[in-house]
């Protein structure tokens, strides 16, 4: 059986690129023949395994071409949603992954032609992987045939490798070492709904209670896409740094700018991940953050992992309620999360490829 992948793979970092990554490392580990096709990779470097597509029409053509029994997207782009259902004219088995809340966004803001062949061409694919389970229960109610439907989050265990651990800096180590209490956090500086996607400013706020109210903590913040921040998000990303200052908090906050790093380097060293997303698909860096059995506080926004700590979505008296109890009753939560079974979605997914490669 061989598999193509219709992805990113990093870098840059982010969760898709982490999941696909990872998920073909587990495809090789079980003797699957798996390639990746990145696309519209404006950093396309020379990597095994990965070819590089640059534009929409190549994109469709590259597919018609492509010796596969499964062929897996992970796109969020509109357009290419919509020609998927194309695809299975060439008896192309098509299997799609929604991350995030792409979908619901793009069905509620598209018009009535673009959504009605948006539907249609999800209709006519073999199968939709839902990371958010939200996401299933919105489609049969739009129609979607259920058993063409899904939920495998997008998590996936770490294959550690020592050059992941050697690729942060050694700045970054040293503010981990010198933490008595670190906190972590990561994302990107975006806008949803004219709010701050994920909670930057929110965790900043938190550290500023915290160290007034006589706790010892530190925050690090892997942000990952600052070189391709537009105007309005470099300003904002400015601003958070200027109110990091305005608080005094430069020896307690340090705001990581990656780029070719994994993040679970990091959470290994974690007293606390947090999640303070305003929406999600699910949280991957949660679930990697519970592998590690590191007590984590998400948002209410979505389904999460078991055994994470909701707080109420934007807001800060509450986050910030439950991270003094986290701290004050540690070993509590370190018992809650220690015996906990996580699901193994890699085998999930390969489960999934295996009954629909057996099928004519």
């Amino acid at each position: 059986m061989k598999v193509n992948i219709i992805g990113p793979l990093p870098p840059p970092y982010g969760g898709i690129s982490v999941h696909i990554k990872r998920m073909m490392l587990y495809l090789i580990n079980n003797n699957v023949e798996v390639a990746i096709n990145n696309e519209f990779e404006h950093n396309c470097k020379n990597v095994k395994n990965r070819n590089c597509i640059q534009s929409c029409a190549k994109l469709v053509l590259k597919i018609l071409f492509l010796k596969a029994d499964i062929i897996h997207f992970h796109t969020i782009n509109k357009k290419i949603r919509i020609l998927l259902g194309f695809f299975r004219i060439f008896n192309k088995k098509i299997i799609l992954t929604i991350h995030g809340q792409s979908l619901h966004d793009q069905l509620k803001e598209s018009s009535w032609i673009s959504k009605r062949l948006l539907l249609f061409s999800m209709q006519k694919i073999n199968m939709i992987v839902c990371v958010n389970s939200n996401t299933i229960n919105e489609l049969i109610a739009l129609g979607i045939n259920d058993k063409k439907l899904i939920y495998i989050p997008a998590y996936i265990d770490p294959i550690e490798k020592e050059d992941d651990f050697n690729k942060i800096p050694q700045c970054v180590w040293s503010f981990i070492i010198n933490s008595k209490f670190l906190i972590s956090a990561n994302g990107c500086i975006r806008f949803y709904n004219n709010e701050d996607l994920y909670g930057i400013d929110m965790v900043i706020e938190l550290i500023r209670k915290l160290k007034y109210g006589g706790y010892n903590v530190s925050l690090l913040i892997a942000l990952l896409g600052t070189n391709m921040e537009n105007d309005s998000e470099k300003s904002y990303h400015e601003d958070l740094k200027n109110k990091i200052i305005e608080y005094n908090l430069q020896n307690d906050i340090l705001i990581f700018e990656a780029s070719d790093t994994e993040f679970y380097p990091i959470l290994k060293k974690s007293k606390l991940f947090l999640r303070p997303t305003s929406t999600d698909g699910y949280g991957v860096s949660i679930a990697e953050a519970l592998y590690y059995k590191v007590p984590s506080i998400a948002s209410n926004v979505c389904n999460r992992p078991e055994g994470t700590i909701i707080f109420k979505s934007r807001d800060v008296e509450d986050l910030y309620t439950k991270t003094i109890d986290v701290i004050e009753n540690y070993h509590v939560y370190k018992e809650k999360i220690k015996d906990i079974n996580k699901p193994n979605n890699g085998e999930k997914l390969l489960d999934v490829y295996k009954e629909l490669n057996s099928k004519i």
